[in-house]
């Protein structure tokens, strides 16, 4: 839905005019803010006039996305970016989407398209988020956001963006296991390309190659291409296109299902350009424009997901409800994803008046079948502190596979998963690398609200695996708040500034920030003075596009 986008305030540009600096974020109201938790996403309208679009339409023409001058450098190449995502009526959406402590994450990427097709339909991969457990499980919560910014006014024929409205909590649970086995036949068809020919399968040998043989495969496939194309047909029918003029601003749940709806079939190039945003703090009450009203009552299968998600986003407690176990059973082993989600939520918000609704999700959630259990441990999340003894109680006696699975629900659950902290920090030094990595990033929101000892971060910051240092950075700087002795991890993020790995980096750098100690903000500082990268390298004042002036300097001298 489009928001009231009345100017506040402006001053005065050398070309234009811009919203004021500092002005108070518009914040959503409860209508507003149920839309997204409903439908995944919201409708913007940027502030900024067309001149300024126009200028970063053409500034994103000059850049190369597989290149350093692009991508995720694309602040750095376009800083004026900066100002559309500062202004108060994207800042008010996302305070009111991910609460008043939200940050930018380090990735960003312009989807550029020019006589191209529409894309696949998808949700993003969860290396910029979370690890999704069993290959299925994602985060409900809104604890990361995307951001899509058209700079050029985009209809149909520019191949918009599409979306699958109220996807994002949709597992796919058949669609996605077909695909994961198209995604192992790729795999294993693009390394034997690579031993064949010596080559990376994307160079242009190779790409000729992967055509010819996944053609061969289809063409030798056809039930199993047929059943694929059937179960994504749903999704395709019910997408549809983002369309809006320059400015068009939409910020949508990160699970969302999307995908470019159409090709652009026009000669002009169409730009999209996709930040990420995260939450710092769980909820504590409502930060939008609103008194946080319960939940409406629906007659829809998501409806206690919806209810569910609202009453988090709210920090309420769930609501008692009357409903008949054996049904709901039958709908949480069934086939169809919303009626199984339902029913998981329905068990898990009622856990604390109906044991036997617990003892049905727990059973499952420790058994063999992975579509029961994917599903149960949704329920078990809704069900909040009600199920951690239970989930500690299994945690002790679990190999490596099954800590992680019910880490990971322990980390969902939050601050009411408190009671777990010392499993929980006693797991971040774990033989197994994968228990470390769920471990370190579950304390990052279990630990909210607690007195803790900053020192138990320390050892993870230098852990030999790469993404057990990402989610230390990143419980760190979740953490700034109830870290007591902030000097305590400032060598070892200041070390981690020039790790190989870029999400290490970029967690780092803002764990130091939100620390806040003159120590932390000295190193943030002079890192980010040195890493400083000019995109128009002894450009001097030339302006943008213009020929460099030549004897510049001789020229003076003479006068």
């Amino acid at each position: 839905m489009m928001t009231d986008c009345r100017p506040t305030g402006t001053y005065t540009h050398p070309m234009t005019e811009f919203p004021l600096p500092g002005a108070p974020p518009r914040l959503l109201d409860d209508e507003a803010m149920q839309d997204f938790v409903r439908e995944g996403y919201v409708v913007l309208k940027s502030e900024l006039p067309k001149e300024f679009h126009d200028r970063m339409h053409d500034a994103l023409d000059s850049l190369d996305e597989r290149g350093p001058r692009g991508h995720n450098n694309l602040l750095p190449c376009v800083p004026e970016l900066a100002l559309m995502l500062d202004e108060p009526v994207v800042r008010g959406a996302l305070t009111s989407i991910l609460g008043r402590d939200y940050y930018l994450h380090f990735h960003r990427h312009d989807h550029f398209a020019l006589n191209n097709e529409a894309q696949p339909l998808h949700k993003d991969g969860d290396n910029h988020s979370h690890n999704a457990v069993d290959g299925l499980r994602r985060i409900h919560r809104t604890r990361f956001a995307m951001l899509f910014y058209y700079p050029q006014d985009t209809p149909l024929e520019k191949g918009p963006t599409g979306i699958v409205p109220r996807s994002q909590y949709v597992p796919r649970r058949a669609l996605e296991a077909a695909r994961y086995r198209m995604n192992e036949f790729n795999n294993r068809l693009r390394k034997e390309i690579e031993a064949e020919i010596g080559e990376d399968a994307f160079s242009p040998r190779g790409r000729d190659l992967w055509r010819e043989r996944r053609k061969r495969f289809h063409d030798e496939n056809p039930e199993a291409m047929a059943t694929l194309k059937a179960l994504d047909e749903p999704w395709e029918s019910a997408k549809i296109p983002l369309l809006g003029d320059a400015g068009t601003v939409a910020i949508v749940h990160f699970d969302m299902v999307h995908g470019r709806y159409s090709a652009n079939t026009t000669d002009l190039s169409r730009h999209m350009v996709k930040f990420l945003f995260t939450r710092d703090r769980e909820p504590t009450g409502p930060t939008w424009h609103g008194r946080g009203s319960p939940w409406p009552v629906e007659d829809d299968a998501l409806a206690p997901v919806w209810q569910s998600t609202w009453d988090w986003h709210r920090a309420a407690p769930p609501q008692p409800c009357r409903f008949q176990l054996l049904g709901t059973l039958n709908d949480l082993d069934g086939s169809n994803d919303h009626a199984a989600l339902g029913a998981a939520y329905t068990l898990g918000t009622q856990a604390k008046w109906r044991s036997d609704g617990l003892d049905a999700l727990i059973d499952r959630f420790l058994g063999d079948d992975v579509d029961r259990r994917i599903m149960a441990a949704y329920g078990l999340v809704a069900a909040g502190a009600t199920g951690v003894p239970r989930l500690v109680e299994a945690l002790h006696s679990a190999d490596a596979e099954l800590a992680v699975r019910i880490i990971d629900l322990l980390g969902d659950i939050g601050p009411p998963a408190a009671p777990a902290l010392t499993e929980l920090t006693a797991a971040m030094q774990h033989q197994d690398v994968n228990v470390r990595r769920y471990a370190t990033e579950a304390v990052g929101t279990v630990a909210q609200g607690t007195d803790l000892d900053a020192r138990v971060l320390n050892e993870p910051l230098a852990d030999d695996d790469a993404l057990v240092r990402r989610n230390a950075a990143l419980a760190t700087a979740r953490l700034a708040p109830e870290i007591g002795i902030r000097d305590d991890l400032v060598p070892a993020l200041a070390e981690n500034l020039y790790h190989w790995h870029h999400h290490v980096r970029g967690w780092s750098i803002e764990a130091l920030q939100r620390l806040g100690s003159p120590a932390a903000t000295n190193v943030a500082m002079r890192y980010l003075a040195a890493a400083r990268w000019d995109p128009m390298p002894k450009s001097g004042d030339t302006p943008t596009g213009a020929p460099a002036p030549k004897g510049v300097v001789k020229a003076v001298t003479m006068l």
